[in-house]
C-alpha cells in the first residue's frame, strides 16, 4: 500500500448513464467503472498511494479493495509509476489490427481506412477517411501481433527509405494516432498472440460512447429504481429511416426484403405462412394487431403477404398497429394508407392497449418488449421498484441466483395482463425478443438507449398465472430461416463505415441481411469487392449484422379455447 502511482497522462474519459469507461490511447485497453473510481484515478494526480488517493476523493473502502483497484488500473496501465517514458513503453508492446475496420486498398502503395467511433449525430460520431501509405501501409500490413513495436520498426527501416531513428519516431506516433479511440485502428497486446489463448475483450471489442464531459444519456440511466423509455420513445425518436438504418438493428427489419435465407420471403411473410401453418389466422379469424411497429414495412408486408400468399383470408382480414413513438406512428400510417381501412396504426401503450376484450386473433411484437418499462430490485432485501416487487410477489417470480440488483420485466408483465383482455379464446400472441428462459436480464450498451434481454421465463410464469398457455421457440425455427445462407456480419459502428466507403463511390448500401452476390451486385464495377478488407459473411443462423439469431426467442401465448377441440389446436398447446 505504500506504492506511489500516478494517474497516466494518455486516459481518455467516456460514459454512458452512470457508468464511465476509461480508454487507454497508447493501448486501447478499455475499462468499465462507476463515477467514484474515476474520481479514485483522478486523485493520483499528483502521486500517491492508494490509501492517500483515497482520502484526496472520500472514497470509503477496506485498504484490501483500494490496493486491488489499484492493481487493476496499473495491470491497464491506467496508473504507472512516477516519471515512466509512457511512449516508450509501447515498443513493448505486440500491435494488432483493430477490429471491425473498413480498409480499401485503392492501389498496390495506396490504401485508406475507414474510421468512426459511433453512430449517433453527433461530430465526434461521423466516419472519415484516412490514408495508408509509404510507412504507414507497410507498418499496417505487418501488424499480425506477432511482432513487437520494436521489431515493427526495425522492420520499417528496412522497407522504408527511414533510418532506424527515424523509424522509431515514426512508428510510435503513428501507433499513438492508430490507438487513441477516434481511430481505433489498432490495439496493443502485452504478449504476442500466439501466445494467448483468447484475445483479451478490449482487443476483440469498440467504444462507441460520448465524451465524459457531454451530458449523461438519460435514456440510458435507470432513475429511482427503475428505467422506463416512454419518454424516449415519444419524443426522442426523430426520423423513422433513420432510427433503423442507424440507430437500431432488428431481425424484422434485416429481412424486411424478400431474402434467400427465407425461401426468397420478406420476415413478415415468413411469419403470415407460419401463423396460417399452425391455424393462428384461419378464414373468420383472421384480425391481428401488431405492437410497435418501427417503420411499418412488417405491417406493410404482413398485408401485402394475406393478399398475395393467402387470398383465402384477406375477406376477413385486418391489422392495427399500436405504436407509442408519433414519428413512427406517420410512417405506419403512410405505409397503410394505400391497403383501406382495415389497415391502420394507432397511438398506443403496450401496457394498456386500446382493444377491445376479446378481439384479436393474432397479436404480434416484434423485438419490443425489452424496451418496456423495468424495476430494479434489491432480491436479498425485497426492496427497489414498488411495480417490480409486487409482480415478484403476485407471479412467485423466482430470484434464485439472481445479481443484485434484478431486473423485473415490469412492462411486460403489463403487455401479458392486456393478453389476457384482448385475446379472443383460442386467440394467440407471439412476442420475440432476445433472452434466455432462466437468465437474469443482462444490459445491452450499444444503443443509445437502453434494452436488456428477456427473462421469459418469468413472463412464462406470469402468463400461466393469468389462465394462459404459454412456451418458447426459436425465432429462426419459427420463420423457417436457413442459417446455412451467408451473410454480412458487422457492428454497427463498422457498418457505418462501409456505408461511407460505398457512399464514396456512389453506392446506397441499407441495412439488411446482405448476401455475398447482393453485395456484389450493389458494387457491381464501381469499387472491387476483393480490394475491401474487413469484410466478414457468416451463417445467417449464427450473425446477422451484429445480431445472433440464436439468441432471439419467442413467446408464444394463447388464450384457451374451452368450445374447441383440443386435437384442432395441436399447434398452439402451452
Amino acid at each position: 500500500m505504500g506504492d506511489r502511482l500516478q494517474r497516466s497522462r494518455f486516459v481518455s474519459w467516456f460514459r454512458r448513464g452512470d457508468a464511465v469507461y476509461a480508454w487507454h490511447d497508447l493501448y486501447g485497453f478499455l475499462l468499465e467503472m462507476s463515477l467514484d473510481l474515476k474520481a479514485f484515478v483522478d486523485a493520483f494526480a499528483p502521486p500517491a498511494t492508494p490509501q492517500q488517493a483515497a482520502q484526496r476523493c472520500g472514497l470509503a473502502s477496506p485498504m484490501t479493495t483500494l490496493a486491488q483497484f489499484a492493481q487493476t488500473f496499473a495491470a491497464h496501465r491506467i496508473l504507472v509509476a512516477p516519471a515512466t517514458d509512457e511512449r516508450a513503453a509501447v515498443l513493448d508492446g505486440y500491435p494488432i489490427r483493430g477490429p471491425w475496420i473498413v480498409v480499401h486498398h485503392v492501389e498496390p502503395d495506396r490504401a485508406v481506412a475507414y474510421v468512426s467511433r459511433g453512430f449517433g449525430p453527433e461530430p465526434w460520431a461521423q466516419p472519415r477517411a484516412e490514408e495508408l501509405a509509404g510507412a504507414d501501409l507497410t507498418l499496417w500490413r505487418n501488424l499480425d501481433g506477432e511482432r513487437s513495436a520494436r521489431e515493427l520498426a526495425e522492420l520499417v527501416a528496412v522497407q522504408t527509405p527511414m533510418d532506424r531513428t527515424t523509424a522509431r519516431r515514426h512508428v510510435l506516433a503513428t501507433l499513438a494516432r492508430w490507438t487513441h479511440p477516434d481511430h481505433q485502428l489498432a490495439r496493443l497486446l502485452l504478449r504476442p498472440h500466439s501466445a494467448l489463448r483468447t484475445l483479451p475483450a478490449y482487443a476483440t471489442s469498440t467504444m462507441p460512447y460520448a465524451p465524459f464531459d457531454q451530458p449523461a444519456d438519460a435514456a440510458a440511466t435507470p432513475q429511482g429504481g427503475a428505467r422506463d423509455l416512454t419518454d424516449y420513445h415519444s419524443f426522442s425518436i426523430a426520423d423513422a429511416e433513420l432510427q433503423f438504418e442507424e440507430l437500431e438493428t432488428t431481425m424484422s427489419h434485416l429481412f424486411a426484403d424478400p431474402h434467400p435465407a427465407l425461401r426468397h420471403r420478406t420476415w413478415a411473410a415468413a411469419l403470415v405462412d407460419a401463423a396460417v401453418a399452425r391455424g393462428w389466422l384461419r378464414p373468420g379469424h383472421a384480425t391481428s394487431v401488431e405492437v410497435g411497429g418501427g417503420t411499418g414495412r412488417f405491417a406493410e408486408g404482413w398485408v401485402r403477404a394475406l393478399r398475395d400468399r393467402h387470398p383465402h383470408l384477406e375477406p376477413d382480414a385486418a391489422c392495427t398497429v399500436i405504436e407509442l413513438s408519433p414519428v413512427l406512428h406517420a410512417a405506419q400510417a403512410r405505409r397503410l394508407t394505400p391497403w383501406g381501412p382495415r389497415f391502420r396504426s394507432t397511438l398506443g401503450h403496450a401496457e394498456a392497449l386500446a382493444l377491445p376484450d376479446a378481439s384479436v386473433d393474432l397479436l404480434v411484437c416484434n423485438e419490443v418488449i425489452a424496451d418496456l418499462r423495468l424495476g430494479l430490485i434489491d432480491p436479498e432485501l425485497l426492496a427497489g421498484d414498488a411495480d417490480a416487487l409486487a409482480d415478484v410477489r403476485r407471479y412467485g417470480l423466482d430470484l434464485a441466483g439472481a445479481a443484485n440488483p434484478v431486473a423485473i420485466q415490469v412492462g411486460a408483465a403489463r403487455l401479458i395482463e392486456q393478453l389476457a383482455r384482448v385475446l379472443r379464446p383460442g386467440g394467440v400472441a407471439v412476442l420475440t425478443e432476445f433472452g434466455a428462459e432462466r437468465q437474469t436480464p443482462i444490459e445491452s450498451t450499444h444503443l443509445d438507449h437502453a434494452e436488456w434481454s428477456v427473462h421469459f421465463g418469468h413472463l412464462i410464469q406470469v402468463a400461466r398465472c393469468l389462465g394462459l398457455g404459454a412456451h418458447l421457440e426459436p425465432v429462426a425455427a419459427l420463420v423457417g430461416l436457413d442459417g446455412a445462407v451467408p451473410v454480412l456480419a458487422t457492428t454497427r459502428t463498422q457498418f457505418r463505415n462501409l456505408r461511407a466507403l460505398l457512399a464514396a463511390h456512389g453506392i446506397a448500401l441499407p441495412k439488411r441481411a446482405m448476401t455475398p452476390p447482393e453485395f456484389r451486385a450493389r458494387c457491381r464495377d464501381r469499387i472491387d469487392v476483393a480490394a475491401i478488407e474487413g469484410l466478414h459473411w457468416t451463417p445467417a443462423g449464427e450473425r446477422v449484422m451484429g445480431l445472433r439469431p440464436p439468441e432471439f426467442l419467442a413467446l408464444v401465448v394463447t388464450r384457451p379455447d374451452p368450445a374447441a377441440d383440443s386435437t384442432s389446436r395441436a399447434g398452439v398447446l402451452p
